[in-house]
């Protein structure tokens, strides 16, 4: 369970992460979630678990135990208009359990225009219960019409005080919440697909 939650220079190619589930009861349109590989990335992990699929990436040469950095995308299949802040509140309320020291701040997504439901959390865990190490995250949940998606982008770090830093630089923060707001969601049959 610990995984389920845990959880790019380049802009390289567009891989179009496709719900399998909806692959298999629908032949019509299938929503999708428009991802980005970062380039120099490479997955470390997948896995499918009822309606919940998650893949997880790291730079290369780090591996699913000794990640300094991690990338998760995770799809709820089959939650309709999931309601944004439960599914968020959930998801932190869980890694917050994780956590000696933990606190929770909310990222306003200016310029992000996409028209499912969007909302964005800074995670930071001083010390985790599990292995010591401090941990930084940058969550962004989207609510899709057919399914829930949760893309987090972390970062391993020495213990550190919740309430005096962050363990990440500004620039760092900056260029991969840009990278989460460009990831979108789409559905050829709404019209709202980029086409190639």
């Amino acid at each position: 369970m610990k995984k389920i939650f845990r959880t790019a220079a380049t802009i390289g190619s567009l891989i179009l992460a496709t719900s399998s589930l909806s692959q298999e009861t629908s032949n019509e349109s299938e929503e999708q979630l428009l991802f980005v590989e970062p380039s120099g990335w490479e997955e470390i992990f997948s896995n499918r678990q009822d309606n919940l699929s998650t893949t997880e990436y790291a730079p290369a040469g780090q591996d699913e135990k000794n990640w300094k950095e991690l990338l998760s995308v995770q799809m709820l299949l089959d939650q309709p208009d999931a309601d944004l802040d439960l599914m968020l509140t959930r998801v932190v309320d869980h890694l917050s359990r994780q956590c000696s020291d933990f606190d929770v701040k909310p990222i306003a997504l200016n310029g992000v225009s996409h028209q499912y439901p969007t909302a964005a959390v800074m995670l930071l865990c001083g010390a985790s219960t599990q292995n010591g190490l401090g941990e930084f995250s940058i969550l962004r949940g989207i609510s899709g019409y057919k399914n829930f998606y949760l893309l987090q982008k972390s970062w391993r770090v020495e213990p550190y005080d919740t309430e005096n830093e962050i363990p990440v630089d500004l620039e760092a923060r900056k260029f991969w919440l840009g990278y989460l707001s460009y990831l979108a969601v789409c559905e050829e049959a709404l019209g709202n697909c980029p086409q190639y």
